[in-house]
């Protein structure tokens, strides 16, 4: 129970960033809002590092968390606990994240985030056992540009630009 209680204290505390920073006013009773705020948990923990602990499939809108749509509603139950700090870590994880997307709008943070998920999701085919045919980077890149852009109806060129800058800040958080 009291990691659950944890769970919602760093999601409300991570709302209150984003407002703070003028990232995102988040809206219970908007859809739109809720759809966004999947979005940003998921980027922030999945691309930055940042811990949440929500697993999260792919769907229409993007990466999605059950589970983190039924904390959006507890959110209100929850009172901010002021004595909580964010550790310097998690500052800085949130810093390098709040540049990343101040300049994206909601439909930016979507299609960042299906990118993420699919090149993720799809990985492991680097690294399979030598006896079986491995796809190249180069090919793997170019199959899942191909995947996102007809899932999305985007151009292709947009897609492996966002995915090369999103493999570009998962190389530097990995150093």
């Amino acid at each position: 129970m009291e990691d659950e209680k944890m769970k919602i204290v760093k999601l409300l505390r991570f709302k209150k960033l984003l407002e703070e920073n003028n990232i995102f006013d988040f809206n219970i009773e908007s859809f739109e809002s809720r759809v966004a705020f999947q979005k940003l948990v998921y980027l922030a923990q999945e691309l930055f590092g940042m811990k949440f602990d929500y697993s999260f499939n792919l769907y229409l809108r993007g990466p999605y968390s059950p589970s983190l749509a039924d904390d959006y509603y507890r959110l209100c139950e929850i009172e901010e606990d002021k004595t909580i700090e964010i550790n310097d870590e998690e500052k800085e994880k949130f810093e390098k994240f709040r540049y990343f997307i101040k300049s994206k709008k909601v439909e930016d943070w979507e299609l960042i985030a299906t990118i993420h998920y699919v090149w993720e999701n799809n990985k492991h085919l680097l690294s399979k056992p030598m006896w079986l045919p491995r796809l190249t980077e180069e090919k793997l890149t170019d199959m899942v540009v191909k995947k996102v852009a007809d899932l999305k109806e985007v151009d292709e060129n947009r897609v492996r630009k966002i995915l090369e800058e999103i493999k570009k800040i998962s190389s530097q958080r990995h150093l």
